[in-house]
């Protein structure tokens, strides 16, 4: 990596009063640090404290949240129904929390898991929650961050594409089955094209997805579950496109989709496992205490019967949230009717007249039938267990809470209360209900208070009215029905007045639903399956609503028994069939072991060490802010800072002991503002060694001139540079998308490893404040390089850079998909100097001037360490001429002698600054310089001593001279001596004598570039004298010949045989083509030229060829001169003496000498002209 361009940030320090205050500032860098998402095992949890009084989780929900954070930041988890993925989800999303990453959380859930989620995350995580439903879900916000908001699949699909880019950190789906249709249907359903996108879109930067049966009907399923999560990470689909998977994958048809291709089972199970966790209900290896659900069932009074019949029929005409709440008061008890009634009549939301009937004949109730059958049940434990027996009753209703009570007191039976009233008078109940011989024996609760209660300690349970929303009874029975419970099995009581709907549709139906529900482990899919779901957004839930209507339709006088018996056929028919969907799955998918794992290895990271612990810590940070601290009970402190008075607690242990105190703990606001507030102060603890620097170097530079005999004189401070020995803390982080790491790494900086050379304002005393390391001379990009050498840091990015390969490689071929994931698993490091300790001295670099004898002024450069008296000085040397023993940088040695010597007692070459004894210089001549003798030379011309520096060398001789007696070659440019000169007869110019050449022709002499030469005799002429030829050869004239035809004289390898005359002539009248012919006397015999010159002659010239020929008549036709007009070429027509023959002949005749130059060519014209004969 490039440290140049490693972002690299220095606090600014202020100096610690004292180490503790050091100490202290430390800790709290220590507790601030990034933690990564890295997790191999329990121990590497920071969120436990926050839910380990109140959640113990099992094995596998552990090994969950591993796999998460091994393959942030999408996973889907799949685990066998009743195997706690809520439980996995909500330490996963605690353990973002506690690290910093997220703060809002959506989750989407079917509805009638809403308040289960809200109960989970609140009361056992911890995690404030709020419900939300409708167009409420744009807008809105957790109750407080951290914090989440829970919704609906209905109200995603109307408005998730609503809410806000950043509105969430994490998406949490339960039943995220309920997407599965993706793909294989038409039309796709629209929430899960809502939810494609919102992934895509990349709405949430962690999603985790539930679902315990990934597949239900269709290979589709998975392959819809597979796209989703891959959209949500960037990726490609594995599978590939629909019809690949389709001819890849299936093995019967596209639209059944049911069978998997033998041949592709582990290929298949490579890519599911690849983005799904699944753990197997065998292999979870969980024992819960067997359930027992049996109908207590009692006779109900006259009284108590009347008031069904008084209800019976004006029941029928109110709303159904009225009539739910109404019948469920009245299987309660008639305090509870009555109370509600009269509410609702004050409201008109009841008859009044229906509230005051039902309080005329509630106050003949003095003792209900379910209180005496309440009654017989405890005996009844009490005869099996005397001192050891509980039981804990529950209640929707206050009243009847009290009617509990009263009955129980005056039993002498004792009993506690759990409502909503005071969370300390319940953890109070609580301990004395679970001693070993509990103080009080019976628990009634209701609702409101037992939210996040373990009861364990008992295993009987009393249904004493039965909700009708089975999520609500499934959470009573979870208080006591527990994997640690020491029990083997837990009994269910549900209390019912016997023949009455209570008895006939409510009991049976619920006690049918808790016994499948013990069976298969999972409420919601019992009742999906059975198709008992949700109904409207805001309304009841499908089961509820089902009892509702059975119930008011019984009270009608309508038989429901038939669709009480439907009822519980469909409970048994889905109980086999989720039964079959998991031996159906474990067939398809089998166990995660069955694949192999090809994910990077896991970094192997420390233990955040920790100076304080995280009470030590809170103790100190408040004592050093000012606060007085007063110890209390119960490991409770009281604070009392500005003002400002809070009980302080350390953990949640016997909490309802601690009162209303405020918790610091880690990863709670409280603990993080206290962190914050330490770790802005900005701490160094660093000394400075020095004290009036510069007088002490002086003093010291004033010692080291006299220890060898030499007079100080004065010193000049040229260079300062601070020096830091010690430790520097470096905060290094390393980051990706969806994860970081912080590590403090100590720095140990050896003396005279870190130095900064300042202007000489660093002799000034450092402050209390340092803003720039560099200032006391620690060197950033030293410490960079230290700091980037930490093992773990490198082993956290080694891990996301391999992440990074195969997160792009999945990308497949899209390239923004690719740049994208790259980005977001490219690891990026940022160091921050948070502290230092240590020291910081100067190092002076100072000039020392010093003295001899009177001509003997020297000077030095030490570097001066003053709080050391610490000196770096020249080696020592001894003076040959002197003896003594001084700076080795005061000597130099003879040049000539090659002996040592004080400088001032030797001359210095004006020229090479060389040193020598005196009697081995001389004076230059030319320069009047002193040189040394060696540097000097005799002049070849005045014979005088001169520098060698100064002497010219003649290019002709060699010989050295002054420059004055030199001249240059005006030719060649060559520096000679000017008796080595010559004068051109030619040009007048300047040359050296040895490259001299005379002209043959005229005598003249010159240098030889002036001169050619004849390529027949290399006789050397002047160009101007000399015969050149076409192709630039030269003769001399005496070489040249003539031109037989135009008398011009020529070079000879310009002249050409003419085949019809045969004679020399110049090659420019020669004919182009061969054969080789005057052109012009060519053309005249082919008749194409014509000329009449020299009319005169013609007679002439007729009589003479005539003659030549030796018979036959001649009449010239044609004439014409040669360029120098002493040559005629003339065409003749030439007859026989009879004229039956006709020839044309051609010639060179020459009229100043009345005859033929060469010979008489005839021949015969025809159509393709003349041809010689």
């Amino acid at each position: 990596m490039d440290l140049s361009q490693l972002p690299f940030q220095a606090k600014t320090l202020k100096r610690a009063i004292t180490p503790d205050k050091y100490s202290l500032y430390r800790a709290a860098l220590e507790w601030d640090l990034v933690e990564p998402i890295v997790i191999e095992d329990r121990e590497d949890m920071r969120s436990e404290s926050k839910w380990r009084d109140r959640v113990e989780p099992y094995h596998h929900q552990v090994t969950n949240l591993i796999s998460f954070c091994r393959r942030l930041p999408v996973t889907l988890l799949a685990d066998d129904v009743g195997l706690g993925k809520t439980i996995s989800a909500g330490l996963v999303a605690s353990e973002l929390i506690s690290r910093g990453r997220i703060s809002k959380i959506l989750v989407v859930c079917p509805k009638i898991l809403r308040e289960q989620w809200k109960e989970e995350l609140d009361i056992k995580f911890d995690i404030p929650s709020v419900i939300v439903t409708g167009k409420e879900l744009i807008t809105a916000e957790p109750p407080e961050e951290p914090g989440a908001v829970i919704t609906t699949y209905n109200t995603a699909r109307l408005y998730l594409d609503r809410i806000k880019q950043d509105g969430f950190d994490m998406l949490i789906l339960d039943e995220a089955h309920k997407l599965r249709n993706l793909y294989g249907v038409d039309p796709t359903p629209q929430v899960a094209q809502r939810f494609r996108k919102a992934l895509s879109d990349r709405l949430f930067k962690y999603v985790l997805m539930l679902t315990a049966t990934p597949i239900q009907n269709r290979l589709w399923d998975l392959y819809s579950l597979v796209d989703l999560l891959t959209i949500a990470r960037g990726h490609e689909n594995p599978f590939g496109n629909q019809g690949t998977f389709a001819r890849k994958f299936i093995a019967d048809s596209r639209t059944t989709a049911r069978q998997l291709k033998p041949e592709m089972r582990d290929e298949f199970r490579s890519i599911v496992y690849g983005y799904m966790s699944r753990v197997r209900r065998g292999d979870a290896k969980l024992h819960f205490p067997e359930r027992k659900v049996q109908l207590h069932k009692v006779d109900p009074s006259d009284k108590e019967l009347e008031l069904f019949k008084v209800i019976a029929k004006p029941i029928q005409q109110l709303n159904y949230l009225s009539q739910i709440v109404i019948l469920q008061a009245l299987i309660s008890s008639p305090e509870a009717l009555v109370k509600l009634l009269a509410g609702m009549a004050a409201k008109d939301t009841a008859p009044k007249s229906l509230a005051k009937d039902v309080k005329e004949i509630a106050k003949d109730i003095h003792t209900t039938t379910k209180l005496k059958g309440l009654g017989a049940l405890i005996e009844k434990l009490k005869a099996e267990q005397p001192d050891t027996w509980r039981v804990v009753v529950f209640t929707r209703w206050r009243e009847t809470q009290t009617a509990i009570q009263n009955f129980l007191e005056k039993q002498k039976i004792s009993c506690g209360l759990i409502n909503g009233d005071s969370n300390t008078r319940n953890q109070e109940t609580i301990t004395r209900f679970k001693k070993d011989l509990p103080e009080v024996h019976v628990i009634v609760s209701t609702e409101a208070g037992s939210e996040g209660v373990n009861l364990q300690a008992a295993n009987v349970l009393v249904n004493y009215d039965l909700p009708w929303n089975p999520m609500i009874v499934e959470q009573r029975i979870g208080r006591i029905q527990r994997l640690s419970s020491n029990f083997a099995n837990v009994s269910i009581f549900n209390i019912v007045l016997k023949n009455t709907f209570e008895e006939y549709i409510v009991g049976r139906l619920m006690e049918k639903l808790q016994l499948a529900s013990h069976a298969i482990g999972d409420i919601e899919a019992l009742l999906e399956a059975s198709g008992i779901d949700e109904s409207e957004e805001n309304g009841s839930s499908g089961f509820e609503e089902k009892i509702r209507q059975l119930v008011v339709a019984s009270l009608a006088g309508k038989d429901v028994e038939q669709a009480t018996r439907k009822a519980e056929k469909s409970i048994t028919d889905a109980k086999t069939e989720l039964e079959r969907e998991e031996k159906n799955i474990n067939s398809l998918l089998g166990g995660m072991g069955d694949t192999l794992d090809s994910s990077p290895r896991c970094p192997k990271l420390p233990q955040a060490e920790r100076s304080m612990d995280a009470r030590a810590f809170v103790l100190t940070a408040l004592t050093e802010l000012g606060a007085k601290l007063k110890k209390e009970p119960e490991g409770l402190y009281i604070s009392q800072l500005a003002g400002k008075r809070e009980l302080i607690r350390f953990d949640n242990n016997n909490l309802s002991e601690k009162g209303e105190s405020v918790l610091y703990a880690p990863g709670t606001a409280t603990f993080e503002r206290l962190v914050s507030k330490i770790t802005n102060t900005g701490l160094h603890l660093v000394d400075d060694n020095d004290q009036k620097p510069l007088l002490r170097t002086e003093d010291i530079a004033k010692k080291w001139s006299e220890s060898f005999g030499a007079s100080f004189k004065i010193m000049d401070v040229q260079d300062v540079s601070r020096c830091f020995t010690g430790k520097a803390l470096l905060r290094v982080r390393a980051t990706v998308a969806h994860d970081s790491y912080e590590r403090l790494v100590e720095v140990e900086c050896a003396p005279n490893e870190h130095f900064n050379f300042v202007t000489k304002t660093g002799l000034e005393p450092i402050g209390d404040q340092i803003e720039n390391p560099t200032s006391i001379g620690a060197l950033s990009k030293k410490l960079a390089e230290k700091a980037m050498q930490d093992p773990n840091i490198l082993d956290f990015c080694r891990f996301y850079t391999e992440r990074r390969e195969q997160e792009v490689a999945s990308a497949g071929s899209d390239i923004r998909k690719k740049k994208k994931l790259e980005d977001e698993f490219t690891p990026r490091l940022e160091i921050s100097l948070v502290g230092l300790e240590g020291t910081v001295h100067r190092d002076l670099k100072t000039r020392v001037f010093y003295r001899f004898d009177a001509d003997g002024e020297y000077n030095s450069l030490l570097t001066i360490t003053p709080s050391l008296e610490k000196v770096i000085a020249p080696e020592m040397g001894k003076c040959m001429k002197t003896g003594k023993i001084v700076p080795r940088d005061c000597l130099s040695q003879c040049a000539i002698t090659k002996q040592i010597a004080l400088r001032h007692l030797l001359a210095q070459s004006e020229i090479s600054e060389r040193f020598a004894y005196p009697e081995h210089t001389v004076l230059c001549a030319f320069s009047h310089k002193r040189v040394l003798i060696d540097e000097a030379e005799k002049s070849a011309v005045t014979g005088e001593m001169v520098a060698k520096k100064f002497l010219k060398t003649s290019l002709l001789s060699g010989k050295h001279a002054e420059p004055q007696y030199f001249g240059i070659c005006e030719f060649t440019k060559s520096e000679v001596l000017e008796s080595e000169l010559a004068v051109s007869q030619i040009s007048g110019k300047k040359y050296r004598i040895d490259e001299q050449l005379k002209s043959v022709v005229s005598g003249k002499t010159g240098h030889k570039q002036e001169f050619v030469s004849s390529n027949i005799s290399s006789a050397h002429l002047l160009e101007a004298e000399a015969i050149r030829s076409i192709i630039g050869n030269f003769c001399s004239p005496p070489e040249a010949r003539p031109c037989s035809w135009s008398g011009r004289k020529c070079h000879p390898e310009d002249l050409k045989n003419c085949e019809l005359t045969g004679v020399s002539i110049y090659s420019e009248y020669i004919s182009a083509q061969p054969p080789s012919r005057l052109e012009l006397l060519f053309n005249l015999l082919n008749g194409t030229r014509k000329k009449s010159d020299k009319p005169e002659l013609w007679p002439t010239i007729s009589s003479y060829v005539s003659s030549s020929l030796k018979g036959g008549k001649c009449k010239v036709e044609a004439a014409e001169l040669s360029p120098g007009g002493k040559n005629l070429a003339v065409t003749l027509e030439v007859r026989t003496w009879i004229g039956l023959k006709i020839r044309h002949a051609g010639l060179i005749y020459s009229f100043q000498d009345n005859a033929t130059i060469g010979r008489i060519v005839t021949g015969k014209r025809g159509d393709n002209g003349w041809v010689q004969s």
